[in-house]
C-alpha cells in the first residue's frame, strides 16, 4: 500500500491537471484521475459515499485506450533542454519516464515522446551508453512511425560518423520522412553544423534558415538556429545580416545561452569600430 501511496504521490507532478479518461473496449469512458498500475489493474481515484478518498480498478485487458493529457512538465523540460540545462530536464522527466513505462502497452500513453526527452538530456549530460540504451528500447517498443523517425534521429546524433556525406544522408533520410517539426529543426540544425564543420557555408546557412522560415511557432530550438544563422552570415562576410540575426536572437530569447554569444559577437563587432 505504501508503494501505491508513492505513485499516486509522485503522479500529482507528471500529470497535466486536464481531464483524463480510460476508455473500456465496451464503449464506456471513465474518469481515470490518480491513474496508477497494480499488476493487471489500474486502479484510479474516486470519492467514496461519505466524502472521503478511495480507489477503484479496471483489468487492463478490459481497457481500449487511455485519454491522458500531455504531462505538463514535457513542456518545462524540453525548454529546459533547449537551453542546455540537462540536469534540471532530466530531473523532471525521469519519474514521468518511469510511470509512463508501467502502462505502456496501453494506447494512449505517453511513454515514448517522454523518453525521446529524455534521451536528449541524457546526451546533454554525456551519458551516451544510457541514452543510447534508452534509444534502442524505443526502437524495439514503438510502433508509431514518428517516435521511430525520432529514434533515428537521437542515433545519428549519438554516431561518431567518419564521412560526413554519410552524417548528412542520414539526416537527409529523416527530414524525409518526418512531418514532426522538433524532428525536422534538429536534423537541420545538424545538417548546418556539419556544413560549416565543412567549410560549405551557404549551405550550412541554408539549413539554418529553413528552421527560422519554416518553424518558427513555439520552438525552443530557434535560439541555436539564430545562432547558426548568425555565424554563417559573419563567415560570409555579410554583417548586416550577421548583426540583425544576432539583435533578432538576443531581443526575441533574452535568456538563451544562445543570446549570450550574439551579445558578445557584436561587442567584438563594436570594439573594432
Amino acid at each position: 500500500m505504501k508503494r501505491l501511496s508513492f505513485l499516486l504521490f509522485v503522479l500529482v507532478g507528471i500529470v497535466s491537471g486536464s481531464a483524463q479518461t480510460i476508455l473500456l473496449k465496451n464503449g464506456e469512458s471513465m474518469p481515470a484521475n490518480g491513474l496508477v498500475r497494480n499488476g493487471d489493474m489500474l486502479m484510479v481515484a474516486v470519492k467514496t459515499s461519505t466524502g472521503g478518498a478511495g480507489q477503484v480498478g479496471y483489468q487492463v485487458a478490459d481497457v481500449e485506450e487511455l485519454n491522458l493529457p500531455a504531462p505538463d512538465v514535457l513542456k518545462y523540460a524540453e525548454q529546459q533542454v533547449a537551453s542546455g540545462d540537462f540536469q534540471h530536464a532530466f530531473a523532471q522527466i525521469d519519474p514521468v519516464v518511469t510511470y509512463q513505462k508501467t502502462i505502456r502497452d496501453i494506447p494512449g500513453n505517453w511513454w515514448a515522446k517522454s523518453a525521446l526527452l529524455e534521451v536528449s538530456a541524457l546526451l546533454g549530460l554525456n551519458r551516451v551508453a544510457d541514452a543510447t540504451a534508452l534509444v534502442t528500447e524505443i526502437s524495439n517498443y514503438s510502433k508509431n512511425p514518428e517516435i521511430l523517425t525520432a529514434a533515428k534521429l537521437q542515433i545519428a546524433l549519438t554516431t561518431k560518423f567518419d564521412d560526413p556525406q554519410q552524417a548528412l544522408a542520414a539526416y537527409d533520410a529523416i527530414i524525409n520522412q518526418s512531418r514532426d517539426p522538433q524532428t525536422l529543426s534538429r536534423a537541420w540544425i545538424a545538417e548546418g553544423d556539419i556544413h560549416v564543420e565543412q567549410h560549405e557555408l551557404e549551405d550550412a546557412l541554408l539549413a539554418y534558415l529553413t528552421v527560422t522560415v519554416f518553424y518558427p511557432e513555439k520552438n525552443p530550438l530557434l535560439p541555436k538556429a539564430l545562432w547558426g544563422a548568425g555565424q554563417a552570415y559573419a563567415k560570409l562576410k555579410d554583417l548586416t545580416n550577421a548583426t540583425k540575426t544576432y539583435r533578432t536572437l538576443i531581443s526575441t530569447y533574452p535568456d538563451s545561452p544562445e543570446a549570450a554569444l550574439a551579445k558578445a559577437e557584436l561587442t567584438k563587432k563594436e570594439n573594432k569600430t
